[in-house]
Order: C-alpha cells, then sequence, then structure tokens
C-alpha cells in the first residue's frame, strides 16, 4: 500500500515537473519572439534615421553646390604656431564684416567671487 502511494506521488512529481518544462519552454519562446519584435523595430527605426539624414545631406549638399559658382569660390589657408591648419571659405565680401550687431551686448571682465 505504501509503495504504491509512494509510486502515484512520483508519477505526480514528474508529471508536474514535465507541465513545468513545456510550459518554461512556452514562455521562453515568446519572450524570445517579443526581443526579436523590438529588435527588427529598432533596426528599421535606425535605417529611417539613416535615410531620412541621407536625403537631408543629399539636399543641402545639392542646395550649397547650386548656390556656389566657380567665380564665388574663395579661400584662404592659415597656419598657426601649433601646426594646425585654418581653412577660411568666406567670400571676400564677408570676410571683415562683423559678426555681432551692435545691440548684441558688450564684454564685461570675468571676476571671481
Amino acid at each position: 500500500m505504501l509503495k504504491g502511494i509512494l509510486g502515484f506521488f512520483a508519477f505526480l512529481f514528474f508529471l508536474a515537473v514535465l507541465i513545468l518544462m513545456l510550459t518554461g519552454s512556452y514562455i521562453l519562446k515568446k519572450v524570445r519572439q517579443f526581443n526579436k519584435a523590438v529588435q527588427d523595430a529598432q533596426d528599421k527605426q535606425a535605417f529611417n534615421h539613416r535615410t531620412e539624414t541621407g536625403r537631408k545631406r543629399q539636399q543641402y549638399s545639392t542646395r550649397q553646390s547650386a548656390n556656389t559658382t566657380q567665380s564665388d569660390q574663395y579661400s584662404q589657408t592659415t597656419q598657426t604656431s601649433t601646426g594646425e591648419t585654418i581653412i577660411d571659405n568666406r567670400h571676400q565680401e564677408r570676410e571683415n564684416k562683423k559678426i555681432f550687431d551692435d545691440s548684441d551686448g558688450e564684454y564685461v571682465d570675468f571676476e571671481e567671487a
């Protein structure tokens, strides 16, 4: 009698373990599907961003090249004492123009408190 009850409990234990394993594999499968869907959405968003950025670059570079002609191009190269090269592509008319208006404020010395 004791062997029969013990055998029945062993059968129930193995049946519970089997059910847990099947349920766990189903949950793991769904988690993997969800992660794959998230990764695909991120990849699609990154692709769309790269595509849109590329379009903006193309539009900007086309506009820049359309506005610039051979006679308008002017370039001045200056070498600093540290070895850095500064390239100035501004037109000669704009080269000596003020960057800030007189109404933009004034320089104030910094005083440490």
